[in-house]
């Protein structure tokens, strides 16, 4: 028994703190990573004291603070975050069956009834016996018929009862149930993590979706500035008898368009605004500033190989990682369901004391029991719970293979897209040059006499075109970068502290 004593004991101090404090393997706040580290320590942001930076309506802000930000309002990721705390509760609740259960009772008993021994009333004999027993020559009985009574008495008992059960031994149906709590608890503090990540690319997509549109207004004013002066040298042309009346149609038609385009696009920053404040979980009315896409950029990117960031990915992704630990958790719980119908050993100690109404006391009572059970038949109730934990299991094992087929097609992609939007980036650098010089070439050649408004107007339409592609390189560049920190999972410091690389 002592032996026994001696290995409960480290027992149950090594899941003391988890079971007593469970949240302390949850992330500390909805803004902050969970870590598998030692002492569960958490990356969180420079700015997770205040709400809003001070600078927050005056100055304009950069994308690291607008991240900032993002993290410490997103509602996503206070949901998760919640999730994650539950999921320990839950994990410190299956670490409670390893604990001595102890009730405690105290009951008050008041009963009305009838107590003590009967009670005899004798009564005198009638004249009828006393003549029946002279005829008969025997005399009569002293006494009469008896009646029987019990009296209606109050009795009172009261006292405490404490009760201690435990089980000894189970087959590691605890324990099992207690790993695929803990596994589920690391599959929602993986989904956490994931959740920050997605909120860090969101924000970054709109960020730079907000600076393409701001570029594109200024685009489309240059336009307006472009099809103004085109429609100019055509009423210039025209005055002078030069040109005819169609070309200033043509010419004012463009403007005109110019013009829909930029009223038509200030709508566009306003909706991507909106977006960039909602994801930032502030409200789409709050007003800010934000730092300008730079005029230029420079993209010579210098990229791992396709198979070392897939190899990164399989690491560092926080969803693969959440549905390795989701496939452990019902590796658990089949075996949890396979150990359902072995023995268990429990056993149990009752003792308490009554007092009674005429102030009399019985001495301490107790029971102490040892108990064997084991199911031996409810209706395949055990044998079903078995093939449901392995559909299960499957399911899981499926999702898994999923999301690394998923994570391997992401990081293939978005290693392309960062090729593709580097060499588009130089392109549509070149072709925004040409295009400005052929509209200044076309412009003067038609102002000469040499040219038609025809050429000008196409001109002109190759270059609103140049500007549109050329902002949207810029933009496409730095969402492909984002993407691919996305899709390798280095939008955060990994577990072990080390910076991440693209």
């Amino acid at each position: 028994m002592r032996k026994g004593l001696f290995l409960v004991f480290p027992l149950l101090a090594g899941c003391f703190h988890e079971a007593a404090d469970p949240f302390s393997m949850a992330p500390a706040t909805p803004f902050s990573t969970w870590t598998p580290a030692k002492g569960n320590t958490l990356i969180s942001s420079r700015f997770c004291d205040t709400l809003l930076p001070p600078s927050f309506s005056h100055n304009a802000m950069n994308l690291a603070e607008l991240i900032d930000i993002g993290l410490l309002n997103n509602p996503s990721t206070k949901q998760t975050w919640a999730m994650a705390r539950a999921a320990s509760a839950q994990y410190g609740i299956s670490l409670s069956d390893f604990y001595p259960n102890i009730q405690f009772t105290s009951q008050y008993t008041r009963v009305m009834g009838s107590f003590g021994p009967p009670t005899v009333f004798s009564t005198a004999p009638t004249a009828a016996e006393t003549s029946s027993a002279a005829a008969g020559g025997t005399s009569a009985p002293s006494t009469g018929s008896t009646s029987t009574t019990g009296s209606g008495l109050f009795s009172t008992t009261a006292g405490p009862d404490f009760e201690l059960t435990y089980t000894l031994f189970d087959f590691g149906q605890r324990t099992s149930a207690a790993q695929a709590a803990r596994e589920a608890l690391y599959f929602a503090d993986w989904s956490h993590n994931q959740e920050i990540q997605s909120v860090i690319q969101t924000i970054m997509d709109d960020y730079y979706m907000y600076l393409y549109q701001q570029r594109v207004l200024r685009s489309n004013e240059a336009n307006l500035e472009n099809a103004c002066a085109s429609l100019d040298a055509a009423n210039q042309r025209f005055a002078l008898g030069l040109a005819a009346l169609g070309d200033v149609a043509q010419a004012r038609t463009h403007y005109l368009q110019s013009k829909i385009n930029l009223t038509s696009q200030k709508q566009n920053v306003e909706n991507s605004f909106a977006q960039l404040a909602v994801d930032l979980g502030l409200p789409a009315n709050v007003g800010f500033k934000v730092e300008p896409m730079p005029d230029e950029v420079q993209a010579d990117p210098m990229l791992a190989s396709v198979d070392e960031l897939v190899a990164m990915a399989q690491n560092q992704r926080q969803d693969l990682l959440a549905a390795q630990a989701d496939l452990r958790s019902k590796d658990a719980l089949v075996v949890n369901a396979q150990r359902a119908v072995y023995p268990v050993l429990a056993t149990s100690l009752d003792i308490g004391k009554y007092w009674f109404q005429d102030n009399t006391q019985e001495p301490y009572h107790w029971v102490a029991e040892l108990t064997l059970s084991f199911p031996i038949f409810q209706g395949f109730f055990y044998k079903n719970s078995v093939k449901k934990a392995v559909a299960i299991r499957e399911k899981s094992c499926a999702q898994l293979l999923q999301t690394e087929l998923s994570v391997i097609q992401t990081v293939t992609t978005s290693h392309m897209g960062v090729k593709t939007s580097a060499q588009n980036l130089k392109d549509t650098d070149e072709y925004l040059k040409a295009a400005e010089l052929e509209f200044n070439i076309a412009l003067s050649s038609y102002k000469a006499g040499t040219k038609t408004i025809l050429d000008v107007l196409s001109a002109q339409s190759s270059l609103a075109d140049a500007r549109s592609k050329k902002a949207g390189a810029q933009k496409d560049w730095f969402t492909s970068l984002a993407s691919l920190a996305y899709a390798t999972g280095a939008l955060c410091m990994p577990a072990n502290n080390q910076k991440c690389r693209l």
